[in-house]
């Protein structure tokens, strides 16, 4: 008696076609041209701030938006050791951008985040490192902190 599988070779089967899917590109967000500023007013008593408590306080503004673009800036922040701040008041206008107040400590802080063209009224006049930034680029996004804008930052993106 013979067994049919021990005199037959075994074909040799195709190796299945890798299909590689069609990646569609996606948008990444990151932030840059970001410049901070200590003590924008040194003539002025009591204006110097921390640049941790000027990043906690960007943070805390930003921590209410959901955007990618957002997400982008408070990991941003995060990573440059700011903390979430508690916030009394927070509104967001994509034309006037973020304006909130937040606790500090003891003391409750007007932060105004948005465009130069309307932050730039609402506070002093720029110092030297803020003006020049905002020159070369004017898509930044300027930080006024009671008053006086402290930092600026651009938020941009690339597919990849």
């Amino acid at each position: 008696m013979r067994f049919l599988w021990f005199g037959k070779k075994k074909s040799a089967k195709p190796a299945p076609a890798e299909v590689q899917e069609e990646r569609t590109p996606q948008e990444v967000f990151s932030v840059s041209g970001f410049v901070i500023e200590s003590n924008p007013e040194p003539a002025t008593k009591n204006t110097e701030l921390s640049h941790a408590t000027i990043n906690s306080l960007t943070l805390s503004v930003l921590s209410q938006a959901s955007s990618p673009a957002d997400i982008a800036a408070q990991e941003f922040f995060q990573a440059r050791g700011a903390i979430v701040l508690p916030i009394v008041d927070n509104s967001f206008s994509p034309e006037r951008g973020f304006s909130a107040r937040v606790q500090d400590g003891e003391k409750l802080r007007t932060v105004l985040i948005g465009p130069d063209s309307v932050i730039t009224r609402a506070t002093t006049p720029l110092c030297s490192s803020l003006a020049s930034a905002i020159a070369a680029d004017d898509s930044l996004f300027v930080v006024a902190i009671d008053g006086i804008a402290y930092a600026a930052f651009g938020i941009g993106s690339e597919l990849i």
